[in-house]
């Protein structure tokens, strides 16, 4: 099903969680909040946990995890080569060390297509699972411009700024993505940009078989968004959620309206039914 809107209740309120701070095999993760629910986000490429922070304040009754991806940020010590199996197979191990075995999966960008393979992965272990603006899963080629221009500048900070603000709708709230961007180890850049991104799950889609939901930019330039409907049409019982205002980073420019979807479909899809109460 694929709905779309732009607009929240008033009443949906900020909370204001200190966060906890860790360290588990070499990947930094963070807790915000508490509650009978834990959210794992997953960050997308070049991003850092700080980059979730913001909708992780607006989810309130949630306890939510934020992890740096292997690779970047706090996290460039972990081993990352940029394939998806890999990147989801760190980031598995660190989730578990974290005490997390019965969870749902919010990712973005490149953390929605980690979040697919570790669904697809550990199906046992995932009871829902959440893409923003999620990298497709059938992957891009190598004459993509926007990949291929954010490749070709690693490590030069001009160019990933005036990048960064090209991907933007309001660049002054994501200026603080090109400072992350210049963490990210070369191995783990070109090995996604080059190798990782131009790979393809789309064909293991139809073996998912938990709630999911894809939220999606009308105005992101960075992910195509008829390749990310196709990717719902391909989940039994997928959803998408299409908010035509909202662009590839959301998450730092509209944090509120991506924390209501995320609660919406959560409340809707597990707290609501008495079967998934653990």
């Amino acid at each position: 099903m694929c709905s779309s809107r732009t607009c929240m209740p008033d009443n949906f309120a900020e909370t204001r969680e200190i966060a906890m701070p860790h360290t588990s095999s070499d990947i930094y993760w963070e807790e915000h909040g508490q509650g009978p629910l834990t959210l794992v986000m997953l960050p997308g490429f070049g991003a850092s946990a700080d980059s979730m922070t913001g909708i992780a304040r607006h989810l309130s009754g949630f306890r939510v995890l934020i992890f740096d991806l292997p690779g970047h940020g706090r996290s460039v010590r972990a081993p990352a080569d940029g394939r998806l199996s890999t990147l989801a197979a760190t980031l598995h191990d660190a989730i578990n060390d974290a005490g997390a075995d019965a969870y749902c999966l919010v990712g973005y960008s490149l953390g929605g297509a980690i979040a697919v393979r570790i669904a697809l992965d550990h199906p046992d272990e995932v009871r829902a699972l959440v893409g923003v603006v999620p990298w497709n899963a059938a992957g891009t080629t190598a004459g993509d411009a926007v990949i291929a221009g954010f490749d070709a500048v690693y490590g030069n900070v001009e160019a990933l700024t005036r990048a960064v603000a090209a991907i933007s709708l309001d660049p002054s709230k994501t200026s603080t993505l090109t400072s992350s961007m210049l963490t990210v180890t070369e191995q783990m850049w070109h090995g996604w940009l080059a190798g990782g991104a131009l790979t393809s799950q789309a064909d293991e889609l139809s073996e998912i078989r938990i709630p999911t939901c894809y939220i999606l930019g009308g105005k992101d330039v960075v992910v195509d968004q008829t390749k990310q409907l196709d990717d719902v049409r391909r989940i039994p019982g997928g959803r998408a959620v299409l908010l035509s205002e909202l662009g590839h980073l959301c998450g730092l420019e509209t944090p509120d309206v991506v924390a209501y979807e995320i609660s919406n479909f959560l409340e809707t899809e597990i707290r609501a039914d008495p079967a998934e109460s653990r």
